[in-house]
């Protein structure tokens, strides 16, 4: 698929950087490392198995060359609690886009090779995999929430009580705004719904706050109050909260990094951004400008400078829902002023600004 590169498990070729994952934040990493020997390993074959909602500010996908993939712009988002429904023009357009396509693009620049199968652990220098032990100066950890190849070194990374969790369908529901909605009457007070339309289609979702994985009878309970039919659903856990950026010597991005945002679950522009920018540093240590322990430091670097934006968020995802709901009413309407938007904007849409993740590419490989 995609024109993969199969590799054979008993192959003994040595690659310079083995990537387990193959989503946002792994292809990411690979389309930064043209022209070098990379190994990509995902469980499914790379542009399925899509998990997320699918949308992201217009301009992220804009400056990595990826807008073919996008299927519809939006210009607002719209919550809606009980009683009142507040309306937040956007200061910079958000994008729903087609999964397939966008990972298609991704892959197509790495000039990598393909493994399906399963990570098993890391060790010095190589990968042990269920098709086989690959070696790589390098290793990267992309493969979300489960961590799986940090997480056989630091077993007590993944906390359940650190996750949240979501579930979504699409349906034939065509429309302008992306949509959320809180109403603790129908569902928990930690639960809070979406609809993202998507061209003809439109991603309906739910998601817990508390983790809470048991959420299609609560998610066609929904669909059915919309008067809308469910077709296949798909979802995951997603972290809220950093973890730690690299686990011995092993480069964590993604959700692997828990880079999701917290209250939002926004978590494809980190996986972008960390993503590209993890790329660009691995690509200068292959052309000897970077050492590898400075590529170590500017990492986690760039995602300690995010650490307090996390750890806002967090919190806002911890109180406001336990808040009664004219309190939480009254704080979006605090928002909704122009003035106060328009902060709350800058300082949410400021910390990814993906030409600052081009910058670190070398030039000659832009």
């Amino acid at each position: 698929m995609l024109g993969e590169q199969a590799v054979n498990g008993s192959e003994k070729k040595r690659y310079d950087v083995i990537i387990v994952g193959a989503s946002f934040a792994g292809l990411a990493v690979a389309a930064q490392l043209r022209n070098k020997r990379v190994l990509v390993l995902d469980r499914k074959p790379i542009g399925t198995g899509q998990t997320s909602a699918c949308g992201t500010p217009l301009h992220t996908l804009q400056a990595l060359g990826l807008d073919d993939a996008v299927l519809q712009v939006h210009e607002r988002i719209v919550v809606h609690t009980p009683g009142r429904d507040f309306v937040y023009p956007l200061a910079e357009p958000f994008c729903t886009f087609d999964y397939f396509t966008l990972c298609q693009r991704l892959w197509q620049r790495a000039d990598a090779d393909f493994v399906q199968g399963a990570a098993l652990e890391v060790q010095s220098g190589s990968v042990r995999t269920t098709q086989g032990v690959f070696h790589s100066a390098m290793t990267v950890d992309a493969s979300g929430w489960r961590a799986a190849l940090a997480r056989h070194l630091q077993p007590d990374m993944v906390r359940r009580d650190r996750l949240n969790f979501g579930l979504e369908t699409s349906v034939s529901h065509p429309d302008y705004d992306l949509h959320f909605g809180y109403d603790p009457r129908l569902f928990s007070k930690m639960d809070v719904s979406w609809a993202f339309p998507a061209g003809e289609s439109n991603r309906v979702g739910l998601a817990s706050y508390s983790g809470d994985s048991h959420l299609a009878d609560k998610l066609d309970a929904l669909l059915a109050d919309l008067d809308l039919q469910p077709n296949e659903m798909h979802g995951g856990f997603l972290p809220h909260s950093l973890r730690e950026p690299i686990v011995g010597d092993v480069f964590l991005v993604g959700d692997a990094a828990g880079q999701c945002l917290g209250l939002t679950g926004e978590g494809i522009r980190p996986a972008l951004y960390f993503g590209t920018y993890l790329g660009g540093l691995l690509c200068q240590v292959l052309e000897s400008d970077l050492t590898l322990a400075q590529a170590r430091d500017s990492y986690r670097k760039q995602v300690a400078e995010r650490k307090v934006g996390y750890e806002w968020l967090c919190r806002a995802q911890r109180v406001l829902p336990r808040l009664p709901l004219p309190l939480v009413r009254a704080a979006m309407a605090v928002v909704s002023q122009p003035i106060v938007l328009k902060y709350v904007l800058a300082r949410y849409m400021q910390a990814f600004q993906m030409s600052e993740a081009v910058q670190v590419i070398p030039s000659g490989l832009k």
